[in-house]
């Protein structure tokens, strides 16, 4: 599903996102902490867009999943959005790399643009950047169908 509808109840102050899965210690945290613990900057496009790159803060997916210690077999990731219908997999490694960004150009991230929670890969396509994160599970095997981006994800990830 490549148009999700914005969800109608993006508060960020109510919102939060889950790291769980083949980890020692899940977590949960707020848009906040997102924000304000080591905080980290992006200037990011799509691969392919010709618009003006932004500047997007929030945390390293890498610095999350290393607080929940997973287990030595992980090697891949499923990115959850709040639409039911959207997820996206990842090889955990390439993941690690990645932003959850909380706000864009010092701004909050409008919902309309996936905010508040809001995953920038780099060197992704603009499907691969998921819009309102609300779980990350660490996994010891590639995603299978849970994955429902999964034909449009190479077959190496």
């Amino acid at each position: 599903m490549l148009h999700s509808e914005p969800p109608t109840d993006a508060d960020p102050d109510r919102w939060t996102l889950t790291v769980d899965g083949a980890v020692a210690d899940p977590l949960s945290v707020s848009v906040a902490d997102l924000a304000a613990d080591d905080a980290m900057r992006s200037s990011t496009a799509c691969t392919g867009e010709t618009a003006a790159a932004q500047t997007w803060q929030g945390i390293g997916v890498g610095t999350l999943v290393d607080r929940t210690v997973p287990d030595a077999a992980a090697t891949h990731a499923l990115v959850h959005s709040v639409d039911p219908e959207y997820a996206c997999g990842f090889a955990l490694d390439r993941l690690r790399a990645a932003l959850l960004a909380v706000r864009v150009d010092d701004e909050p991230i409008p919902t309309e643009r996936g905010g508040p929670v809001r995953l920038l890969v780099p060197d992704a396509d603009c499907w691969e950047r998921v819009k309102w994160v609300t779980r990350v599970d660490v996994l010891t095997d590639p995603p299978g169908e849970a994955d429902t981006a999964r034909d449009r994800v190479p077959a190496d990830v």
